[in-house]
This record gives C-alpha cells, sequence and structure tokens, in this order.
C-alpha cells in the first residue's frame, strides 16, 4: 500500500486529537487549579509580604475561603466525571481495548526507553525518539493528576468538614492534614509551571510558545507527524488518518487561544514565583 504525504492530503485541513469536552474540561481545571494555588498558598505563606495583598484583592479571606472551596468543587467534579467517562469506554470496549497499545495511557516499557532516548537527544547524542499518540511526558502529566487527587483532594476535604474529620479521627490528624495539603500543594504547583510548562510549551521544538492544541482541539498536519510519527504512520497505514481530519480553526479563534495560552503561562509563571518566595521566606525563619 502506498503511503500519501501531506502534500497529497486536503489543504486547509488539520488532525484532530481532542474534542470540545476535552478542552473544556481541560480550561476549567486549570483555572480552578490556578485559583487554589493562589489562594491556598495566600494562606500557606500568610507571612510573605505578597499574601495580605491577595486576600485584600479577594475582598478578605471569607471571600478567598468561599473561591478556595468553589475551585476545589470544580476541580473534583472535572476529575471524577472523567473517571465515570474512562470507566465507560473502558467497558464498551472491553474485548479490544489494549491496556498498554499505542492508544493507552498506561505507562509501558517503550515510555522508559523514550525518556532515555529524548535526554539522549537534549544533548546531541542521540535521534529523538518515535512518539506515538501519548508522550511519556503526557503520560506522566496525566497519572501526576491521581496523585494530586489521592493527597490534596483527600486532606482538603478533612480540612473542608473538621467536624466530620475530628468526629472520626484525634484532633492531631487535622494539624497533619494541612501541613500535607500545604506541602502537596507547593509541589504541585511548582510541577505544573516547570516540569508541564517545559514539556508542552517551551522545549526546543515547541518554541516559540504556546502550544494552543489543547484550545483549538487540532494541529497541523505537519506538526502532528513530527510531534508523533508512530502514530501518524500507524494511520495512514489504516487509512484511518483523513477520518481524523478537520479544517483549520478560524485565524480569530487561533490568535485567541494563543492569547488566552500566553496570558494562563504568564498567570502561571507569577504564581511559580510567589510560591516560590514564599517557600524561601518560611526556610529562612
Amino acid at each position: 500500500m502506498s503511503h500519501r504525504t501531506t502534500d497529497e492530503l486536503p489543504q486547509g485541513k488539520q488532525v484532530k486529537r481532542f474534542g470540545l469536552i476535552w478542552r473544556i474540561a481541560h480550561l476549567s481545571f486549570a483555572l480552578s487549579v490556578m485559583l487554589l494555588i493562589l489562594t491556598g498558598m495566600a494562606v500557606f505563606y500568610a507571612d510573605t509580604t505578597w499574601a495580605p495583598v491577595i486576600m485584600q484583592a479577594f475582598g478578605g479571606p471569607k471571600t478567598a475561603g468561599i473561591v478556595h472551596r468553589t475551585s476545589a468543587a470544580i476541580m473534583l467534579s472535572i476529575f471524577f466525571m472523567h473517571l465515570i467517562g474512562v470507566a465507560t469506554n473502558i467497558a464498551r470496549n472491553w474485548k479490544t481495548f489494549r491496556w498498554f497499545g499505542p492508544d493507552s495511557l498506561v505507562p509501558n516499557w517503550q515510555d522508559f526507553r523514550d525518556v532515555y532516548g529524548m535526554f539522549r537527544w537534549f544533548l546531541g547524542k542521540g535521534p529523538r525518539p518515535v512518539f506515538d499518540r501519548w508522550t511519556y511526558w503526557e503520560k506522566f502529566d496525566y497519572w501526576a493528576v491521581f496523585w494530586g487527587m489521592a493527597i490534596i483532594g483527600s486532606t482538603g476535604m478533612m480540612l473542608a468538614f473538621p467536624n466530620v474529620t475530628a468526629s472520626l479521627f484525634p484532633g492531631w490528624v487535622l494539624n497533619v492534614a494541612t501541613i500535607v495539603h500545604g506541602e502537596e500543594a507547593f509541589l504541585a504547583a511548582v510541577f505544573l509551571f516547570t516540569v508541564h510548562f517545559f514539556n508542552n510549551h517551551f522545549r526546543p521544538d515547541k518554541l516559540p510558545p504556546p502550544d494552543v492544541v489543547m484550545f483549538t482541539g487540532s494541529v497541523a498536519i505537519e506538526e502532528f507527524k513530527r510531534e508523533h510519527p508512530a502514530q501518524y504512520a500507524r494511520m495512514v497505514r489504516g487509512g484511518s488518518l483523513k477520518k481524523h481530519l478537520v479544517d483549520n480553526p478560524p485565524r480569530a479563534f487561533t490568535l485567541g487561544s494563543k492569547i488566552l495560552g500566553l496570558t494562563l503561562i504568564a498567570i502561571g509563571l507569577m504564581l511559580l514565583v510567589l510560591v516560590v518566595t514564599g517557600f524561601i521566606s518560611a526556610s529562612t525563619k
């Protein structure tokens, strides 16, 4: 079977990677997490010079607390709805679903080989790894959320309902939950605004930022072929590539997505500065 090149494909088309629900969930999740970090770290590092400014901007601790708990409810709701969606999809395709296949987000041995190959590529010691549908860093980002939900979510619920917690556990558990909740939130913030941002927006082959695929839902065929060559080749061989082609998003929508992406990156980096200065300030006391 002959392989069609991108030149033979219809012009004005992109490859669809994420549906509308995925994109709305991602944006809602990102905004809720940023609000959680802003309001939560202002409490965790209350002795910093910027914490009172944040509290005043929200109209006081009471309003900031409402924003924090509302954002937490949104974040957890998105997470649990995603779990329901994943479980439903697996149940529907139980007989054909491949847990370690190319379309699965479950890590496999190839991911470890890709990590090694990527470091070699960074150092100019080897070629860039050939990725399939999901890269190792996309899988890592995905599963990191489960760790965060388990630690931050559970301790947050304990703190949100202290009377229930105190009726089930000794009082000192609330103190431990406060420390664990804050420290894990600090780690999550640093990871999101360094590792996650680098992998998705600041890799040498992604510059200049931002990567807007999570806003537009689609990516140029040439970029798709470069970023996910194994999936591209598999789709060409199976004749399914054309089924995933969509029209280029309108210029205004693409421009708006870039502005939104850059805005979120700027906010994330500012949050990173606040969190790091708070950590340094607390460490030197």
